[in-house]
């Protein structure tokens, strides 16, 4: 493994300065960090200080001698974002302020999905290393098969959470695997197991990909049992109206919590369900795997590999209600053995240790 090199994340960030994609890069960062990397970070927009002393770069700090936060830079800033200047903005990794700039790295990590307009770095013939960390799930291999005629094959690779989110492609690119850790381990290892199974939760931004209005109507059904939904979004008001219009007294919106008050929030419950329709972790997964909570999910991104457990899986023969009806009535033993198998899976396989390791070793070899 070679030290020392000069790393740089990709990725699109949002101003709200939330979503899976911004920890998983957080978590990427620190590992390189550790392995005596020099990292930094580019967004096309929103260069917010999110990674502590690393610095962070957009857009107009290629184009402009204009800081994003001055005066001059907030007018280019809304220039460069309005529609006349789309079709620069879709062809910016192709210019030569972009080459020049990306050339200073010896690797470039993309925190991409498969349709992002980052995805033309990947592709271009440039013999700096690129790899892509995908971030959403792919239904259609066309642009990997595509991959495979790159003239810069040789220094490309791609890195998945799992296995299973390949559905049995082989891609022709050099392919890796590195699942999740949790940012805020320690706090969440201290959070202690108890054989309560009362109250659920769901976490994550309030997407229409989250499928939390199922759930809500589901729990209208269970009254002796909580359902807590933490996270932010578009579709807030969706969420209360539909609580309100139904009564619910036993499903509440507890709102976002920061990175650093983790351990506060997954404090509060006893159960994960995630009934996505899609993953690729994610990452609260195995955050809730380290708090020693019981976790229900789809068969969604890496989360049957992570389970390793048919009961905790929900799917068209096995419901969220029969699962729900099943554990709740479980010995108190029971719920415990399971939290406790949980947590130890998480360090044993999950931990900040093993999966920086992961990420050094991918990055850099």
């Amino acid at each position: 493994m070679i030290k020392g090199k000069k790393i740089l994340l990709v990725g699109p960030l949002n101003a709200a300065g939330v979503g899976g994609r911004l920890e998983e890069m957080k978590v990427w960062a620190n590992a390189l960090t550790l392995a005596d990397c020099e990292v930094s970070v580019f967004s096309m927009f929103n260069a917010n200080p999110y990674f502590g002393s690393i610095p962070v770069y957009e857009s107009l700090d290629i184009l402009t001698p204009f800081s994003s936060k001055s005066l001059l830079g907030k007018l280019a800033l809304r220039i460069w974002g309005s529609k006349p200047f789309k079709r620069h903005r879709d062809n910016f990794y192709l210019s030569r302020k972009w080459e020049s700039f990306s050339t200073r790295f010896d690797h470039i990590i993309l925190f991409i999905t498969d349709s992002s307009r980052e995805r033309l770095i990947f592709e271009s013939s440039s013999q700096t290393s690129v790899l892509i960390r995908f971030t959403g799930t792919i239904f259609d291999f066309t642009n990997l098969k595509r991959d495979a005629g790159l003239s810069s094959l040789p220094y490309r690779k791609y890195v998945f959470h799992d296995p299973a989110l390949l559905f049995d492609y082989s891609p022709a690119i050099s392919t890796h695997f590195v699942d999740q850790t949790a940012i805020e381990e320690e706090k969440l290892l201290q959070i202690p197991i108890t054989s309560s199974l009362a109250t659920f939760a769901m976490i994550g931004l309030f997407m229409e990909v989250k499928q939390v209005e199922e759930v809500i109507l589901k729990f209208a059904q269970v009254p002796d049992l909580k359902l807590l939904i933490f996270g932010q979004g578009e579709l807030e008001s969706v969420y209360k109206k539909l609580i309100a219009q139904n009564k619910l007294s036993n499903v509440e919106i507890r709102g976002f919590y920061p990175s650093s008050q983790m351990d506060q929030m997954y404090s509060q419950f006893d159960a994960l369900i995630i009934n996505s329709t899609e993953e690729t972790g994610p990452m609260t997964g195995v955050e809730a795997m380290a708090a020693g909570k019981i976790i229900l999910s789809k068969r969604v991104g890496a989360m049957a590999g992570r389970l390793a457990d048919e009961q905790l899986l929900v799917d068209a023969n096995n419901s969220l209600e029969n699962t729900i009806q099943s554990l709740v009535k479980a010995e108190k033993d029971t719920i415990t053995e399971i939290r406790t198998r949980l947590r130890n899976r998480y360090i044993e396989s999950y931990s900040n240790e093993s999966i920086s390791n992961k990420i050094a070793q991918v990055t850099l070899n």
